[in-house]
C-alpha cells in the first residue's frame, strides 16, 4: 500500500468566521486523525492571509493508501462534519490536493 498525503488549504473569515475557525482549531483535525487509516496529521496556521484579508489553515493529513482516504470520506464521521460546513458556508474557502507519496525522510 503506498501512503497518500491529503492537504486542505483553508481560508476563513477572522471574524464572522471565528466558529467554524474554532471547530477546526481545537477538534476537527484530531477527529480526522483517530481515523483507523489516518497515519498522523497536522493542522498549520499559515503566515500568510488571503487577498480579501481571510485567515489562513493548512490541514495535512497521510492516509495509508488511497483505499484508506476512501474509505474515511465514505465514513460516517465524514458525514459528520456537513452540518458544520453548511452552517458555516460562505465563511470559508478550501482548496484540497491529493498525492501519492513517492520518498520520504525522517
Amino acid at each position: 500500500m503506498t501512503e497518500v498525503i491529503y492537504t486542505v488549504k483553508v481560508w476563513a473569515d477572522p471574524v464572522a468566521g471565528r466558529g467554524y475557525i474554532d471547530w477546526l482549531t481545537n477538534g476537527h483535525v484530531a477527529a480526522v486523525a483517530a481515523d483507523p487509516g489516518v497515519k498522523w496529521a497536522r493542522l498549520t496556521k499559515l503566515e500568510e492571509t488571503s487577498p480579501d484579508g481571510w485567515a489562513g489553515f493548512m490541514a495535512v493529513y497521510a492516509f495509508k493508501s488511497r483505499a484508506a482516504l476512501s474509505a474515511y470520506q465514505a465514513s460516517e464521521l465524514f458525514q459528520s462534519f456537513t452540518p458544520v460546513y453548511e452552517k458555516y458556508n460562505g465563511l470559508f474557502r478550501v482548496e484540497r490536493a491529493l498525492g501519492e507519496v513517492i520518498e520520504s525522510h525522517g
